[in-house]
């Protein structure tokens, strides 16, 4: 299947609606700036939000986010100030609603400045039907877009509009990937069918195993939206009958030279690897290498110039090992443009990649079974009351 067709077969897929960047409705642009962020959603419903805000917060940011996925989780008491979110695109994902009811057991639940913030489809599910009667706002997710493909849509553009980040730039940055992947040139048009190229014809090569290992903590956050967006996309089975998928691993430079590249490079040649870089801050300081400092000549470098020479060394390491390797350079600290161009071009690969496997890369009917059992284990099913009581007689047994 050559570009032209993939790209038509994309287009043309009923769940295609990320490749329109939406607008932020301008009423839920500007949330308070010194309130502390709740962010209540899992998976797809919380990924781009906290790339985002790992990339771009400051300190005082990062620790105002709040992100609250798993039950485990604990927030603290409420505070007067606080914005609760509850995100989910089918207003049914039982973390959401495990963490709206934990919530609402705070002695100071209902005592706020500003109501809860819905964000689902508006479709009559029963988060959208609970935002009504509260009387809370409630910010449609399109029902066109997959969620974790969710970075252009509120998921991803109301925690940046909180931070008061450039959201024009971080929208304009998506649809010029899209328009030069249509084009078929252009820097990120290359990179995007380059990187299809090379994860199909490592897939027909036997390498099912693909690394992203951008050298940049404030990217911390990229590789578990990245992770899922891979996984839950590829691993299906192909309309001929066949299971496909690649597994994803998140990694980070340059720690991860130090815990995974011996696998990489001494264990079986079944793993590609995507490193990423970014540069430094204009106003970044060279080093100052101490007296006793093994590398005398250490002073001449900046920080930056330090990732950059670690991620190109592996890169020597990684293709004299001959493995697969694609290093992107973003070229600057990371940004709302860069981030834009960085998340679409990613949705794009992986929707291509999925096409042109024969799979569906919107739907995820393993991980609803996953939900299902969960829920009829806690009794929460159609068959839960049953489910439960037996699993509760196998507990006391």
């Amino acid at each position: 299947m050559n570009h032209s067709e993939l790209w038509t077969e994309l287009e043309s897929h009923p769940m295609s609606g990320w490749l329109r960047p939406m607008e932020a409705p301008s009423r839920f642009t500007v949330l308070d700036p010194d309130a502390r962020l709740l962010w209540c959603g899992i998976g797809g419903s919380l990924g781009p939000s906290n790339t985002l805000l790992q990339a771009l917060g400051n300190s005082r940011q990062r620790q105002d986010w709040v992100p609250l996925a798993g039950p485990e989780q604990e927030p603290g008491l409420l505070r007067y100030t606080d914005q609760l979110v509850f995100a989910s695109k089918s207003g049914r994902t039982l973390e959401t609603w495990t963490w709206i009811s934990h919530l609402r057991s705070k002695p100071d639940w209902g005592r706020w400045k500003q109501p809860p913030l819905v964000l689902t489809q508006d479709d009559g599910n029963p988060l959208a039907r609970m935002a009504r009667a509260e009387g809370w706002p409630l910010l449609q997710l399109p029902s066109d877009v997959a969620s974790r493909y969710s970075a252009f849509t509120p998921i991803g553009t109301l925690p940046l509009a909180w931070l008061g980040g450039d959201l024009q730039a971080y929208l304009q940055g998506a649809r010029r990937v899209v328009q030069e992947t249509q084009d078929g040139h252009g820097p990120w048009g290359s990179r995007v069918w380059m990187a299809v190229e090379q994860l199909l014809e490592g897939y027909h090569r036997n390498i099912r195993t693909w690394v992203l290992m951008p050298y940049c903590n404030r990217l911390r956050g990229l590789g578990a939206w990245w992770v899922q967006l891979v996984a839950e996309s590829l691993g299906k089975i192909a309309k001929d009958g066949t299971r496909v998928g690649l597994t994803p691993i998140q990694a980070l430079g340059p720690q991860d030279q130090h815990s995974q590249l011996q696998r990489w490079i001494a264990g079986p040649k079944d793993v590609g690897i995507f490193l990423l870089t970014v540069g430094g801050p204009s106003d970044e300081e060279y080093l100052a290498s101490p007296r006793l400092c093994p590398f005398p000549g250490l002073s001449r470098w900046k920080p930056s110039q330090i990732l950059e020479a670690e991620a190109e060394g592996t890169q020597h390491a990684l293709m004299d090992a001959g493995l697969p390797v694609n290093w992107w350079q973003l070229g600057s600290t990371p940004n709302e443009m860069n981030l834009g161009c960085l998340l679409m071009a990613w949705q794009l690969i992986i929707a291509f990649t999925g096409l042109a496997l024969g799979v569906d890369p919107f739907d995820q009917p393993a991980v609803e079974e996953g939900k299902h059992w969960t829920e009829s284990i806690l009794g929460l099913g159609s068959k839960g009351q049953g489910v439960a009581a037996e699993t509760e007689k196998m507990a006391v047994r």
